[in-house]
C-alpha cells in the first residue's frame, strides 16, 4: 500500500517547456547545438554543488570564466537560460490535495540554494505544500546514490515499498526499483496526475 507520494523538482515538476531561449544562447556564443545544458549542469563546479561542495554561485562563476562574460553578461545570461522553464501548477496542486490522506515529499538532484528559491519564486514551501522538501545538496549525496533513497524513507518513516516515487531520469527510477521503492518514470506528454491516482486506488 503506498503511503507516500514523491515528485522530482527538475524534468517532473518544473520543465524546460520552451527551449528557444537556449537555443538562442547557443547561437550567441557560437556553441554547439544542445550544448548548453551539458555547459550549465554538468561542470565539476555543478556536479560538485548538486552535493554540497560548492555554491551555486561558483557554478555561474565557471560559466562566465568558460564564455568570457562580465557580470552584466552573466546576469543576462542567467535571466535567458531560466526564461523558458515552467512550474506545473497542477501538480503543485494535486500534491497540496495530497495531504494529509499521503506523505508528500520532493527528492531532487539540486545545487545549493534551491530550497529558497522554490519558495520565493514558486511558492512551494516544506510543511505546506508537502510534507518534506529533500535537495541533494542539503542531503550531501544525490540520485541515483541509494544513500539518499535511505535518507527519503528515514524522512518519511516508511519502508521503502510504501513509497511511490517520479522522477524523469531512468537511472533513477531504476536506483529507486532495486530497493524496493515503486515507480513512475515521468515521460513528456503523460498524463502524470490520473497515473499516480491509478496506483493510488
Amino acid at each position: 500500500m503506498i503511503k507516500a507520494i514523491v515528485f522530482d523538482v527538475g524534468g517532473v515538476l518544473l520543465r524546460t517547456e520552451d527551449s528557444s531561449s537556449r537555443r538562442c544562447l547557443e547561437e550567441k556564443y557560437q556553441l554547439p547545438q544542445n550544448s548548453i545544458d551539458e555547459l550549465v549542469f554538468n561542470s565539476e563546479a555543478a556536479l560538485a554543488s548538486t552535493i554540497g561542495q560548492a555554491s551555486r554561485e561558483v557554478v555561474w562563476a565557471y560559466v562566465a570564466k568558460t564564455l568570457a562574460l562580465d557580470d552584466y553578461e552573466l546576469l543576462d545570461f542567467i535571466k535567458v537560460f531560466w526564461a523558458g522553464d515552467r512550474i506545473d501548477q497542477a501538480l503543485v496542486n494535486f500534491l497540496e490535495d495530497c495531504r494529509p490522506k499521503f506523505k508528500t515529499a520532493l527528492l531532487s538532484n539540486a545545487w545549493a540554494g534551491t530550497r529558497k528559491i522554490l519558495e520565493e519564486d514558486y511558492g512551494i514551501k516544506e510543511g505546506k505544500t508537502v510534507d518534506h522538501i529533500l535537495i541533494s545538496a542539503e542531503c550531501g549525496v544525490a540520485k541515483p546514490d541509494p544513500k539518499i533513497y535511505q535518507i527519503l524513507a528515514n524522512t518519511l518513516k516508511l519502508p521503502f515499498n510504501q513509497i511511490l516515487f517520479i522522477d524523469d531520469f531512468i537511472e533513477n527510477i531504476e536506483a529507486a526499483q532495486q530497493l524496493g521503492i515503486q515507480t513512475i518514470h515521468y515521460q513528456p506528454g503523460m498524463d502524470l496526475i490520473n497515473r499516480v491516482k491509478s496506483l493510488l486506488d
